[in-house]
């Protein structure tokens, strides 16, 4: 089994201290340099525990420089969760290195994965081993477009369940359970209460949780990540940041 690094060990005793973490995903697919870091550095002084990096697209050259623009200016874990293998690039602490599990297209099961591990080993980068399964939202999102693969119905918890039990006996640690980007409704906490009660597994959840309330909710049924991102886009009030760490952090 892949030996557990530095980045994902320090999350893990966070988990244990906090109960649930707070993470920022930043789409640099939408934001221009100085945007980026200012939306990261917003978080950081606002209660995020974690920095996510990483869009559907990211066709974006100037990425390794942001990063090291962003890691400046932050002291937490900036963390890549790319959408291919062409987005692995230097400068990140670690890399949510994922499987989309929940679907069946070949590409995304192992054929980014092995051009996308070559390149983790050379930069030694750590990665963290993660399965990643799209849950329906209400609407088709960009992932499912980019990745050809149908989301997990919302009225069957039992199928993320069961894909998470899938995951963690072929030795993955983390799974994230995604409605993806802009959803309109969040992964329902069923998926979550299953996975949890199933599996030893880090649960990261993300999609369409917009207020403090909605994350609580789902820290309450298991997970130990709570990801906002497009809200960030629209809203930049570190009051509500400050009120969604709150909410998060149940053990203070």
């Amino acid at each position: 089994m892949l030996r557990i690094g530095k980045t994902e060990t320090a999350l893990n005793e966070s988990i244990q201290k906090r109960g649930a973490l707070f993470a920022v995903l930043l789409d640099p697919d939408t934001s221009d340099d100085l945007a980026l870091l200012r939306a990261g550095t917003l978080a950081a002084e606002n209660g995020a525990d974690l920095l996510l990096v990483g869009g559907s697209f990211m066709g974006n050259f100037k990425l390794p420089s942001q990063v090291v623009a962003l890691k400046k200016e932050v002291s937490l874990p900036v963390i890549l969760f790319p959408g291919g293998a062409s987005q692995v690039v230097p400068g990140f602490d670690a890399i949510l290195f994922t499987t989309l599990v929940t679907g069946r297209n070949p590409n995304y099961l192992i054929d980014e994965q092995v051009r996308g591990g070559v390149l983790v080993r050379s930069l030694n980068m750590e990665a963290i081993p993660t399965a990643y399964e799209l849950i329906g939202s209400g609407k088709r999102t960009a992932v499912e477009y980019i990745s050809g693969t149908m989301p997990v119905p919302a009225d069957k918890p039992k199928l993320s369940m069961v894909h998470s039990i899938a995951a963690e006996l072929m030795g993955m640690r983390y799974v994230y359970l995604e409605a993806g980007s802009g959803a309109e409704i969040p992964v329902p906490v069923e998926h979550i209460a299953y996975t949890r009660k199933a599996t030893q597994m880090t649960i990261i959840t993300g999609g369409g949780i917009r207020d403090p309330e909605t994350a609580s909710m789902r820290v309450a049924a298991g997970a130990e990540i709570i990801v906002t991102g497009t809200l960030w886009e629209k809203v930049k009030d570190p009051l509500l940041l400050k009120e969604f760490a709150a909410s998060i952090h149940v053990k203070g």
